[in-house]
């Protein structure tokens, strides 16, 4: 069926016989029909998610589309296709999706096997088992009622159970209405019992019938997508903006400050640079008594021995006699004129 606009007219219209004269007294006590809206390739799941339609009622469901996209790992625990899932998907024969009812059926059939030793016959069968019955296996009734009372066990597939990123919800509005009227019942089941058993009685009741109409609220569908509520660029720019509004800075007032900071560094390396060469020339110089020689001088000690004047050493022992009259003194002429007249 294609929809081509929103409204009852334009949707999926039902008339269902649930042949209540066919139950059985005391395996089912409700009289209705269970629906389920679901995706084409994931499991109905009809007594955990499925709604009643009543009897002698027209019920109308109002249909809306939402798609919910979740961000997986680290926002989010979600699983793609429970493919990380420990429990193997036991409705996956059926072509069906992963979904988080499936994984917790899944999750129960293999505690089954594993504490019973055989697949319990309300959920498919796990693979390489068989359902368990009364001869091969039993105390497999005992066992199968502790483990659906155990709270222990529920804590583990609720844990283990992820929920799956990307989902489709359908929204339902429903109403109903009585139906057939009274003024209209009587051709409603003639044509009814027509159409069922070919004959001219009616043979339809009313606690037996039910109209469905199932249509789209709007002709659109919703989107509903996970984002990071921070990341390096909002982190950063909401720190940019604190810092602008609690001290007045801006990207230059932060440039100013590194550059602030680079510039002490810097400073610092060269006073270092200054301290270690000073003490380095001190190291060098208290090796002379005096100041240290000049690059000019040293080369002239290289190329002039003269240069230096020569240390006298005293020599141990008896010094030489001091004779006057080894030494040469100046004689004044005034003086020697004088003594020639005399």
């Amino acid at each position: 069926l294609v929809s081509t606009n929103p409204g009852t007219e334009f949707g999926l219209k039902l008339v269902l016989d649930i042949n209540q004269d066919e139950y059985i007294p005391y395996l089912q006590a409700t009289a209705s029909s269970i629906i389920q809206l679901h995706e084409q390739q994931s499991y109905p799941f009809l007594k955990d998610l499925g709604v009643y339609a009543l009897t002698g009622a027209e019920t109308s469901i109002a249909v809306m589309l939402d798609e919910v996209q979740h961000l997986g790992d680290p926002y989010s625990s979600c699983t793609v296709d429970g493919s990380d899932i420990p429990w193997k998907n036991i409705y996956q024969k059926y072509n069906s999706s992963y979904s988080i009812q499936g994984c917790l059926r899944s999750c129960f059939q293999t505690q089954m096997v594993t504490k019973c030793g055989c697949s319990s016959y309300l959920y498919p069968e796990l693979q390489n088992s068989q359902y368990c019955n009364n001869l091969k296996n039993p105390d497999w009734v005992p066992c199968f009622y502790k483990l659906q009372s155990s709270v222990d066990f529920r804590e583990i597939c609720i844990q283990s159970c992820k929920q799956p990123c990307n989902n489709t919800q359908y929204k339902m509005t429903i109403s109903m209405a009585d139906w057939p009227s009274e003024t209209s019942e009587d051709w409603i089941y003639h044509i009814l019992s027509s159409e069922r058993d070919s004959s001219s009685n009616i043979t339809v009741k009313r606690n037996g019938v039910i109209k469905v109409n199932i249509y789209f609220q709007e002709f659109n569908f919703q989107t509903i997508t996970e984002s990071a509520a921070t990341n390096i660029v909002l982190l950063l720019s909401n720190l940019e903006g604190q810092f602008g509004f609690w001290m007045g800075g801006s990207i230059l007032c932060i440039i100013e400050f590194g550059e602030i900071i680079v510039d002490c560094c810097w400073i610092t390396i060269i006073k270092i640079v200054a301290y270690c060469k000073q003490r380095k020339h001190k190291r060098a110089a208290a090796r002379y008594a005096d100041a240290p020689p000049t690059v000019s001088e040293l080369v002239d000690a290289q190329t002039n021995p003269a240069f230096y004047q020569e240390e006298s050493h005293t020599v141990p022992g008896t010094p030489p006699p001091n004779y006057d009259s080894l030494r040469i003194h100046p004689i004044d002429i005034t003086e020697l004129n004088e003594a020639e007249d005399d």
